[in-house]
């Protein structure tokens, strides 16, 4: 078998390897390969995408050096493009991957993922006119995650917020782990007024990526928007539960006085029905708020409060609340 032979041979072995996720072994046939033969394009295409799995810099760097190499070996190498410009993505080098994206479908229009990612950088750069064209090359044609996510932007910026979800849900059913698609649904549902199904989806948006703060911000946001619609539904206790919600999970928000006495008729109303634990979540909060210059004025009808649970509450629940207050105070 020739060199070039053996190193095909050891191409398609690493395919294999790569499909079945076997990154590692893959990444040792591909380098025999190009040891036996460095001028075969599809070995260097192969060895730069299994590189785009190790998402650190250096193994972008290694996948823009096999790519490049690829490129030059075969210039109409649309994929290796394709490849590429999704790399320079990765690395936030947008210029550059637009350049390769556009230049993978001059060559080859059919790959249809290439046209949803230029449409995610129009929408980057604020052009939705530029990305709907981008889209509009592919309508009618069953679309990948990124298409229906960009076109669920567009109708987001456009205010078509109901589209705007029916496009989302479309991003999650391809593909569940689109974080942005959950977040964006989100912002699209609060608009409509539906706070519940928004605090949920960035519940699921927070699964995927616990370290991003904005979206417990939000969804402290949404509570206190919640919180003022039940209001008005005359659902005080649910209210009083959204208040809270928000502020133990963003403090910093800052809860109008007015409704302050929300809360503490709300917590009235749970001792009244016997509800200590749910009381006991609100007396607890109002406890901070009205150490805070803006609140003092309830502190008062706050004492009372207090005075009037800690009288009804059964002992065992005195004696473990009042522990409890020893350790955090």
């Amino acid at each position: 078998m020739t060199s070039a032979g053996e190193a095909y041979h050891l191409l398609n072995k690493a395919i294999y390897h790569y499909e079945n996720e076997n990154f590692e072994m893959a990444i040792t046939l591909l380098d025999e390969a190009l040891l036996l033969n460095p001028d075969i394009p599809e070995v260097h295409f192969w060895r730069g995408k299994v590189a785009t799995h190790d998402l650190n810099q250096e193994s972008l760097e290694v996948a823009i050096v096999h790519l490049s190499e690829a490129i030059r070996l075969k210039p109409t190498y649309a994929e290796a493009y394709f490849e590429r410009g999704k790399v320079y993505i990765q690395k936030g080098e947008f210029e550059e991957a637009k350049k390769d994206l556009e230049e993978a479908v001059k060559i080859d229009p059919k790959i249809k993922e290439a046209y949803s990612l230029l449409a995610q950088i129009e929408l980057m750069h604020g052009n939705d006119q530029k990305a709907m064209e981008y889209l509009n090359k592919i309508s009618g044609q069953e679309g990948d995650d990124r298409y229906y996510y960009s076109l669920g932007k567009i109708f987001y910026n456009a205010g078509k917020y109901q589209q705007a979800i029916e496009q989302f849900n479309k991003v999650i059913e391809k593909n569940k782990y689109f974080v942005d698609a959950y977040v964006y649904k989100a912002h699209s549902l609060a608009h409509l007024g539906l706070y519940e199904d928004a605090i949920e989806n960035l519940k699921k948006a927070v699964i995927l990526v616990p370290e991003e703060i904005e979206y417990f911000l939000d969804m402290a946001k949404y509570h206190f928007e919640l919180a003022k619609k039940q209001l008005n539904e005359g659902k005080k206790i649910q209210a009083a539960e959204n208040f809270i919600k928000g502020l133990q999970i963003d403090y910093n928000l800052k809860i109008e006085p007015k409704y302050i006495p929300v809360l503490i008729e709300a917590a009235e109303e749970l001792i009244e029905k016997k509800n200590f634990k749910e009381a006991n979540d609100i007396i607890d909060q109002l406890e901070l708020l009205v150490k805070e210059p803006e609140y003092q004025e309830y502190k008062e009808q706050f004492e009372k409060l207090k005075k009037k649970f800690m009288k009804v509450l059964p002992l065992k629940d005195k004696v473990i609340k009042f522990i409890t207050d020893i350790y955090t105070k």
